[in-house]
């Protein structure tokens, strides 16, 4: 009887024995589970390297109809497959920066009123912020479509003190796009002359490059310039040498560029209208590619773009490069 129990007892130990064993092996699903989705997560994360790109007639106007096959490519001289294309024009946030030192003060009246004509004739889609700068920066209105404040906002101001353009597009660029992945343009209007920044241009360029927004600048640089001549140093730059007027344009032209944006002169503030449309027109006539470039070192390093065209007679303008992520994938490092 004695032996028959240690028997039961022993086989009994054993079943227990296997049943922990399993136990041990089998994992816990329910932790599994969730790293298992959060590898997944990684490896499909990747990031779409998008380029707005504006195709002319040599002769003038915007060329439409072309299809993705028309389109290539490259990437530090490496073809990149496209992955994402539109030809309608996206919804785009777009920060009106304004200048209001004391050298603006008298069109000041023509920049309110141009300013509201063009954000109330944005599509419904649209978004803008309102950025002013002198010897301040302020975020006078944040992301939204309330045109009927734009008014009551620029009839506030009064234009004075010094130009902190540079400080201007740094922090439009690092704090005001901050988060914004949608397409992205900043239209600065100024007479171009920085004066007073606590930032360089270098770090302010470099800035605007890594928001990837396309900067549009409505300058005065060349009509204040002529000015300046004409009347053997103007009232308000008689002490600007005038090639300092120079330097700001080409600094301008290169900031523009490198966003893939701009450089538009109007003769005085009151052709604004027209300079707006013009902005209007482009943004509404780009076409957009994506890609996921196929260098998948994440060194923050700047990379090359190159864009071309399957069309004679054209001229196209796409941004010439962006900063690759860094290594926690940050497209726009800081």
């Amino acid at each position: 009887m004695r032996k028959k129990l240690n028997v039961g007892l022993l086989i009994a130990c054993f079943i227990l024995a296997a049943v922990c064993l399993r136990g041990q092996q089998q994992p816990d699903r329910s932790n599994t589970a969730g790293k298992d989705q959060e590898d997944f997560k990684i490896r499909v994360e990747v990031n779409t390297v998008n380029v707005p790109i504006t195709v002319r007639h040599s002769e003038g106007g915007f060329l439409k109809g072309l299809s993705q096959s028309d389109f290539r490519i490259f990437e530090d001289g490496e073809p990149q497959e496209i992955v994402f294309f539109d030809q309608e024009g996206l919804p785009t946030h777009i920060a009106l920066v304004l200048d209001i030192s004391g050298s603006v003060g008298s069109e000041w009246g023509t920049i309110k009123y141009s300013t509201m004509r063009f954000v109330e004739h944005l599509k419904p889609e649209d978004q803008f912020a309102l950025v002013t700068f002198n010897t301040q920066i302020k975020l006078k209105m944040d992301w939204g479509r309330k045109t009927d404040r734009v008014d009551p906002v620029l009839t506030s101001i009064y234009c004075k003190d010094n130009t902190k353009l540079w400080d201007a597009i740094y922090v439009v660029s690092n704090d005001v796009f901050k988060g914004i992945k949608d397409k992205k343009a900043m239209i600065i209007m100024s007479d171009g002359l920085d004066n007073d920044s606590s930032v360089s241009y270098d770090e302010a360029l470099q800035a605007a490059v890594r928001s990837e927004a396309a900067v549009y600048v409505v300058s005065k640089t060349e009509a204040v310039r002529q000015m300046y001549i004409a009347a053997n140093k103007g009232s308000f730059y008689g002490s600007v040498p005038n090639g300092a007027f120079v330097q700001a344009d080409l600094a301008l032209r290169k900031l523009a560029f490198e966003t893939g944006g701009r450089v538009l002169y109007p003769n005085t503030f009151g052709q604004l209208d027209n300079i707006y449309a013009q902005v209007d027109e482009e943004l509404r006539n780009q076409y957009t590619l994506g890609y996921v470039s196929t260098n998948t070192v994440k060194d923050g390093g700047y990379r090359k773009i190159a864009v071309t065209v399957n069309a004679k007679g054209v001229t196209v303008s796409a941004r010439p490069g962006y900063y690759a992520p860094d290594a926690r994938g940050r497209i726009n490092a800081r």
